[in-house]
């Protein structure tokens, strides 16, 4: 039976002090990290409510939230790391829905790739979906609904890293060749690397028009 509560949640609130600026408001070609991944929501089905947890003066990334009406979430103590945003959002998710975790520095996954990644949550909705590269696990990742207890237990910073480890049985590897899921682009190096990749394609496309 395919389970059709998946609430969306994107993690915004880190300091990104390597970056300069918050990275949901860094560019990527002509869209920011936090305009590609919201272009990445509205073009998925079974997605029931998108969230959003930043910092409160954030007020650009709560504009381009409202613009797609999502439901930004404060998050006062960003320093607590990514699992304090997590249990802020929980608050706001139905008891009966998984949740598809993205966090904001992984903003070129595929289309596609999320797609396929819901699609093989819908098949198996007790398992913890994640792409993979057949060596390393990747973003965004689902999380079914017995996993919301453990959001609440384990240590802050551990992160959800820690349901991933200590459930290993309970994992569903999607493989997938979008190399873009381990892509971390929370450095300037890597962020130009983003950038070459994007006018390299570009250049493909034109020389076959």
């Amino acid at each position: 039976m395919k389970n059709s509560a998946l609430t969306s949640i994107v993690l915004l609130a880190g300091n990104s002090t390597r970056m300069g600026r918050p990275k949901q408001h860094l560019l990527l070609g002509n869209q920011t990290f936090l305009q590609l991944i919201i272009s990445r929501l509205l073009a998925l089905e079974g997605i029931t409510r998108m969230l959003f947890v930043g910092q409160a003066g954030d007020t650009d990334g709560q504009n381009e939230v409202t613009k797609c009406n999502g439901i930004w979430i404060n998050n006062p103590t960003p320093e607590d790391g990514p699992l304090s945003s997590i249990r802020l959002a929980l608050t706001a998710v139905d008891e009966n829905s998984a949740i598809l975790l993205w966090p904001v520095d992984h903003p070129m996954i595929c289309e596609k790739t999320v797609k396929c990644l819901i699609s093989e949550w819908q098949n198996k909705p007790d398992m913890i979906t994640v792409p993979s590269d057949g060596k390393n696990r990747g973003h965004p990742a689902i999380f079914p609904v017995w996993c919301r207890h453990l959001f609440e237990e384990i240590p802050l910073i551990d992160g959800a890293r820690k349901i991933l480890q200590t459930n290993p049985q309970r994992i569903n590897h999607m493989l997938t060749d979008d190399f873009w899921i381990t892509r971390n682009l929370n450095t300037p190096a890597a962020l130009a690397e983003a950038e070459k990749w994007i006018k390299s394609q570009s250049q493909v496309q034109q020389s076959t028009e």
